[in-house]
């Protein structure tokens, strides 16, 4: 992997083959009873220690508190680091300190497995952000050792169990620091067109103009604009929670018609509804031939109160910060779909997922259209006599 290269967001894996609710390649603060590991600012060899403040975005030591994982070669074992340094167990074992190194062992190196950690679940439970993390070389577990703000965190070799009064030494909280948006498209809506949906549409008149051209000998052209405005609402509602959606593009061709439509929601979500209105104005023409008379009457096809159940696909990604191997940030850039995966479970999304690839999730949504619109307008000709 290259210093640049962006690091891949993957779900975690436990020691015995779990899904974690925690990814790789974005930044989260580890954290025992309040005290976060910090790199201390220090260098190759260095330990790093607990810090009982947690530094927020800005301040001059937050970075050294950003911690990322990164997947190994070696079955469900991970590198952490910070700014491009590595948590190392350095060769040593029970007691010993936990150490920091700026080489990243390769897998024939003697010292690779000192950077090599597995990640045991707060009670056995794959959906907790809590671990006990466990170093491949020496068999030991990063312990506090009862420890506080500003001491050196150690390796232990005894795994406390969750009856050991020393269980929480060992338990470390890991905690995401950025913030996320996801985005939607909304496409391929599947109507549920049954018969007993289908309305026949209400004809309805605009206005009605005479048009006088019977004094003249000359042909008449006469274009006018309609006053009155059409109105259209279309509303979409979804049986799956989508509030927690930041921006949605929603593609669709209206039902009884051949139009698509594309509408744009921003921080629009009320009660899992999209609502949209279209107002609408027309211009019409009419040609007169010399000594005539014509009356105009427009017209326009409305379907009202229309109730019709969909299904449609939504494409679902995530622009959040995503860390490069050399500990750079990248800001605002979308995230792969395990990422996605994870955010969309975070807010309890009951969509059925078809499919996750690259830096997307497919996902079937349902829901019931409504609707009040214009189907089109026509022009009604009559000549008269005054």
């Amino acid at each position: 992997m290259f210093d640049n290269e962006i690091i891949p967001n993957k779900f975690v894996i436990s020691f015995d083959g779990k899904g974690l609710d925690i990814i790789t390649g974005i930044p989260y603060k580890i954290s025992n009873n309040g005290n976060y590991i910090d790199e201390w600012g220090g260098n190759h060899g260095s330990t790093p220690h607990l810090s009982s403040e947690n530094h927020p975005p800005g301040h001059s030591f937050y970075s050294r508190q950003l911690w990322f994982l990164v997947e190994s070669s070696f079955r469900r074992g991970y590198k952490i680091f910070s700014n491009g340094k590595y948590l190392d167990s350095w060769g040593g074992g029970n007691d010993s300190k936990l150490y920091i190194s700026s080489t990243d062992h390769p897998p024939e190196n003697p010292c690779y497995l000192r950077q090599i950690w597995s990640f045991y679940s707060e009670n056995n439970n794959s959906k907790s952000k809590v671990f006990q993390i466990h170093n491949e070389k020496n068999n030991c577990f990063i312990d506090t050792w009862g420890g506080g703000g500003g001491s050196n965190i150690k390796l232990c070799s005894h795994f406390n169990i969750p009856t050991d009064v020393h269980y929480s030494k060992q338990l470390w909280k890991f905690i995401r620091v950025f913030d996320y948006k996801l985005n939607a498209v909304i496409s391929n809506f599947d109507y549920k067109l049954s018969s007993d949906k289908k309305k026949q549409p209400k004809k309805k008149t605009i206005c009605e103009k005479i048009i006088d051209n019977l004094t003249s000998s000359t042909k008449l052209t006469v274009a006018f604009t309609f006053q009155e405005e059409l109105t259209s609402k279309f509303n979409f509602s979804f049986n799956e929670s989508l509030e927690f959606i930041s921006e949605t593009k929603l593609n669709t061709v209206i039902p009884f018609t051949d139009i698509e439509k594309e509408f744009n929601f921003r921080h629009n979500f009320e009660a899992n509804k999209l609502t949209t209105t279209e107002k609408f104005t027309t211009t019409n023409t009419v040609e007169l031939t010399p000594k005539s008379c014509v009356k105009s009457t427009n017209h326009y096809d409305f379907m009202e109160n229309v109730e019709i159940p969909f299904e449609a696909t939504i494409e679902i990604t995530v622009i959040g910060d995503r860390l490069k191997k050399d500990g750079k940030i990248v800001k605002n850039t979308k995230l792969d779909a395990d990422a996605v995966k994870l955010f969309l479970r975070e807010n309890n999304f009951r969509g059925k997922i078809i499919r996750s690839e690259g830096n997307y999730v497919l996902a079937k949504v349902h829901g019931i259209f409504h609707g009040s619109y214009v189907l089109r307008t026509y022009q009604k000709l009559e000549d008269i006599k005054l």
